[in-house]
């Protein structure tokens, strides 16, 4: 039995990139280096010949060309070398966006119900493009400034071990100060990054809100809070800031200071004739050419740091695997003794709460069973438990003789559509949403589909039809709407097991009194369970439950359960005399 894990808990952008593209990066950088560390030498060569009188005017010109070839040539490689990582960062992104959605969809419906949506978008909209800079931007400065460093300390050491000496020991102290100053950004970062999950989370709780809130008046205090987080946020960006600012004047600081150093040791060296002037200007040359690559390693750590505290946050979510097994299917665990459903046991205990307890229950292919109790009495769990969102705590739910644990994930989900209380619709048209159901659903059956549900009238007056933008989570929609498009959805896929998870509650009684009239044919000849507090939902079911506390305490045809005198009758009169009420007064 394999797991559903997509991914290992690690980081793969250089995937991305492939061996050919890195390669061309690494030879494009060591050309672009290798052209700037000459161009000092041709300046330093032609001082020395200045100064010793031996520059002809056809010399001069030579010097200029050529100098101007290289300074063209390493122009080009420069712009060739920069562009490259801004073209590679764009993939790395692409493909760690990819890993962590595969990931989270193979992670189970409990894990993912406790993720804010805000904090995942952060992660995916920030933190990944922090690790993607810090690869492509830091990896390819990190690369160039040691190319540099080491090239040109190789020619400086052949041209002059004092002054060679001299940038040795300038250059690393720059560096190690400007580590230091920077050492402090990577946890600050992550307190930044923190903050903005939550205002992220926020934001979207009141958009989706944005109706509760008008109705309650209660503008001036979201408004307020919006604003304290805000600020907070500010606040770290601040501190990280006051890290990162003071870091790159104090850097300028001391190549100014190394300027001045190399010319007052240099000065020496020229009058004691133990180096030429020419040497001199080319140390000089080296040291503003150095200037970046040493300016970047800093900003490089910088990278390091963002990168690696929003690598973690993303490790946070790759090291969560699913607690739910996923075998793949074969012909031993393909169910083949028909779609009975046998609930053997069956205890399910969530965060401490008894949800169900010692559930025993067979349901035989092709009869219908409506489910009642009090609210939290366990009745939707019993078709999660189904659809294998859940495991149980004890025993074993079997779907045509096989446990549904030893059954993959994906058959379950063909062989068994619901149809839940509350519907997700996405920001899609009509059609579109209800093809989730069947991709391969054409207009004709969808309309089939919403004739069903008793929403083929009301589609048909639209201006577009199925073709309608139902905006996100149908917000156009009324809820009866959204419930009668989450009943379409549901039978579109022809499943072997029919959910309705209190599909009808927000629909009237003469609309309901339809759906179930035109449900009625679709339902026959396949298992059908029905979760419903309606006495005219369950009343056309061969068998009735009811459930209490996690326990089912009334089980037996609606007939037989009306003359027990117990929850199911008494639901059934509260409800009879409520209609006559609502009759009389109408």
């Amino acid at each position: 039995m394999k797991s559903s894990e997509p991914s290992s808990a690690q980081l793969h952008p250089l995937r991305a990139i492939g061996r050919t593209r890195l390669l061309f990066v690494l030879m494009v950088t060591v050309v672009a280096v290798m052209l700037s560390l000459w161009v000092p030498s041709l300046v330093g060569d032609a001082v020395d010949s200045l100064t010793a009188g031996t520059l002809s005017g056809k010399k001069l010109w030579d010097t200029i060309w050529m100098l101007s070839a290289v300074v063209l040539a390493g122009t080009i490689s420069s712009k060739i070398m920069r562009l490259l990582p801004m073209r590679i960062a764009p993939l790395i992104s692409h493909n760690l966006r990819k890993q962590i959605l595969e990931h989270l969809l193979h992670l189970d419906d409990a894990q993912m119900e406790k993720k804010r949506v805000g904090d995942l978008m952060t992660r995916i909209n920030s933190d990944v493009p922090a690790i993607s800079d810090m690869v492509a931007l830091g990896g390819h400065s990190l690369l160039r400034a040691l190319f540099s460093l080491g090239f040109a300390f190789t020619v400086m050491f052949r041209e002059s071990r004092e002054l060679a000496f001299v940038m040795l020991v300038l250059l690393p102290v720059l560096i190690m100060i400007g580590f230091l100053l920077l050492n402090g950004i990577r946890e600050r970062y992550s307190d930044m990054q923190k903050q903005f999950s939550t205002i992220s989370n926020f934001c979207q709780e009141s958009f989706l809100g944005i109706r509760v809130i008008k109705g309650m008046g209660i503008e001036p205090q979201r408004e307020a809070r919006f604003h304290t987080l805000n600020q907070h946020y500010i606040n770290l960006n601040l501190r990280v800031a006051r890290i990162e600012i003071p870091a790159w004047p104090f850097m300028h600081f001391g190549f100014v200071f190394g300027s001045v150093l190399l010319l007052w040791i240099g000065g020496r060296l020229v009058i004691r004739d133990e180096i030429t002037l020419g040497t001199l200007v080319e140390f000089q040359q080296y040291l503003m050419v150095l200037q970046w690559p040493t300016l970047s390693l800093s900003w490089t750590i910088s990278l390091l740091m963002r990168g690696r505290a929003s690598q973690a946050r993303i490790l946070e979510i790759l090291r969560e695997t699913p607690t739910l097994s996923d075998p793949e299917l074969t012909e031993a665990n393909s169910p083949s003794r028909g779609t009975n459903i046998v609930f053997d046991e069956v205890s399910l205990t969530l965060d401490g709460r008894t949800i169900l307890n010692d559930i025993d229950l067979t349901i035989p292919e092709g009869s219908s069973i409506g489910i009642t109790g009090p609210s939290g009495s366990g009745k939707s769990m019993l078709c999660h438990l189904l659809l294998r969102r859940f495991d149980p705590t004890q025993g074993r739910v079997l779907f045509g003789g096989l446990d549904l644990r030893n059954l993959p994930r994906r058959e379950i989900q063909t062989r068994m559509r619901l149809a839940p209380q509350e519907p997700l619709l996405f920001s899609t048209t009509l059609a579109d949403n209800l093809r989730f159901g069947d991709p391969d659903a054409d207009d004709s059956r969808i309309r089939w589909a919403l004739e069903v549900a008793d929403l083929g009238d009301e589609v048909s007056e639209w201006p577009k039809g199925i073709l309608t933008e139902i905006g996100e989570r149908g917000i156009t929609l009324s809820g009866g709407q959204r419930q009668r498009c989450g009943i379409a959805r549901a039978i579109l896929g022809n499943p072997e097991i029919l959910l309705l998870d209190d599909c009808l509650a927000a629909v009237d009684t003469r609309t309901e009194s339809h759906i179930l009239q035109q449900l009625e044919p679709v339902m026959r000849n396949r298992t059908s369970i029905v979760v419903s507090h309606r006495f005219s939902a369950l009343r056309g079911c061969d068998r009735i439950l009811v459930l209490q506390d996690g326990r089912i305490t009334e089980d037996g045809t609606p007939d037989a359960l009306l003359s027990a005198d117990g929850y199911f009758a008494e639901l059934a009169e509260r409800q009879r005399l409520q209609a006559q009420l609502e009759a009389m007064n109408s």
